[in-house]
């Protein structure tokens, strides 16, 4: 997507000294104080700069443990996400490997983050350096919640986005200070999260429904049934339209061909690319690109 300038001056404060060209893999959603980076089709340039640091907190929230950013210390239990911890000015970095590993980053300015610590002790914040704890998997319906407002901009957007980052940021410093109860959602609810947090990080792989419902335990029937009641797609419906958002981010940023993009988001030939991208966006991937660059 194009930066407009303030959306750029939002993320530069959260982030640090990051350019447009820094982001074109990565997925955001920011507002003043709060925002939400995920690696979408590939690594985020700035994240594997040696030593960088940024003016707020992180906080990555882990969809595998197969993840090669920090090395696990404690067992991820059921329902839970392994989330770490940075605080402001700490320099790190990302190791750049053969594929990249899909997380959830979460940016809190200073200012607003030690307000809401402050909630739960009058002790000055600790220095956190990838600081390890275990994160209930119901923020995820916050997350998206705040990704779907930024999105449609619909009225009174600005106070729902305003509340979801206080509702983010108290359930963070809840868990990691092990205070208070989270909401317990249903079992296949947490088991549909997995299967679409593998479509995320293998979009570009050959999956198939019955190899999605035994990566859950479920047959295929009740699993189709199930993937369609919290999504409103059948998974292969979930999987296309997927593939097709992640070859939008590639398309605009102009780095690989038309048929190296169709290969790379699982599409088995151009043609069989360019018919499912205009049956859902209505032009061709070329009509797409040229009036995107426009």
């Amino acid at each position: 997507m194009n930066i407009n300038e303030k959306t750029l001056e939002n993320i530069q404060e959260l982030v640090g000294n990051i350019t447009e060209q820094n982001l074109k893999y990565v997925d955001f959603y920011v507002t003043e104080h709060f925002g939400i980076f995920i690696p979408s089709v590939g690594f985020c340039e700035y994240a594997i700069t040696p030593k960088h640091t940024h003016p707020a907190y992180s906080f990555v929230l882990f969809f595998s443990k197969e993840q090669t950013i920090v090395p696990m210390e404690i067992e991820v239990l059921p329902n839970h996400y392994l989330a770490a911890a940075m605080s402001p000015n700490v320099p790190h970095e990302e190791e750049k490997t053969d594929e990249f590993t899909r997380y959830i980053a979460i940016f809190i300015s200073s200012e607003f983050y030690e307000k809401c610590l402050g909630t739960y002790s009058d002790k000055c914040a600790e220095k956190y350096f990838w600081k390890q704890f275990l994160i209930n998997q119901d923020i995820m319906f916050y997350i998206k919640k705040f990704m779907r407002e930024y999105e449609n901009k619909a009225p009174a957007c600005d106070e729902l986005l305003e509340s979801l980052s206080t509702i983010i940021t108290h359930q963070l410093i809840r868990d990691m200070l092990k205070v208070g109860d989270s909401l317990e959602f249903t079992v296949e609810k947490f088991e549909i999260e997995k299967t679409i947090e593998h479509m995320h990080q293998n979009f570009g792989e050959k999956l198939t429904v019955g190899g999605l419902a035994k990566l859950v335990n479920m047959s295929e029937s009740h699993f189709i049934r199930t993937f369609k009641q919290e999504t409103k797609l059948t998974p292969i419906e979930y999987l296309i339209k997927l593939r097709i958002d992640k070859a939008k981010k590639l398309l605009r940023s102009r780095v690989k061909s038309i048929t190296e993009i169709a290969l790379q988001c699982g599409f088995n030939s151009t043609a069989h690319f360019s018919s499912c991208f205009a049956k859902q966006m209505g032009s061709t991937p070329t009509e797409y690109q040229n009036v995107y660059s426009k």
